[in-house]
C-alpha cells in the first residue's frame, strides 16, 4: 500500500508541472498598444514552445509512462490544448498588431 501512495504522491506532484495558459489580459485586446501586443505575443510563443518541449518523448512523458501511464496521456492532451490556445492567441494578436501598425 505504501508504494502505491508514494507513486500517487509523485504523480500529483508531477501533474503540477503541466503548463497552463490563460490567453486574456486585463485590458481588451483592441485597447492594447503595439508594445503590449509584442509582449503578449512573446508570452504566447514562450508558452507554446514550453508545451512543445513537453510533448512526445520528453523526460516528463517518460516519467509519466514509468509511474502512471494515464498521466502521460493526460500530459499529452494538456500540452496539445495549451499549444492550440497559444496558436489561436498568436493569430489574434498578429492580426491586431498588423492593424495597429498601419
Amino acid at each position: 500500500m505504501k508504494p502505491f501512495l508514494t507513486a500517487m504522491a509523485v504523480a500529483l506532484f508531477m501533474a503540477s508541472c503541466a503548463p497552463t495558459y490563460t490567453p486574456y489580459s486585463v485590458k481588451p485586446d483592441a485597447d492594447q498598444s503595439c508594445s503590449h501586443l509584442r509582449v503578449e505575443l512573446a508570452r504566447a510563443k514562450s508558452v507554446s514552445d514550453g508545451a512543445a518541449k513537453n510533448r512526445g518523448l520528453s523526460a516528463q512523458n517518460v516519467a509519466w509512462a514509468v509511474l502512471f501511464l494515464p498521466g502521460m496521456v493526460a500530459n499529452e492532451y494538456t500540452n496539445d490544448q495549451v499549444q492550440r490556445r497559444a496558436a489561436d492567441r498568436i493569430a489574434t494578436l498578429n492580426r491586431l498588431y498588423t492593424v495597429r501598425r498601419r
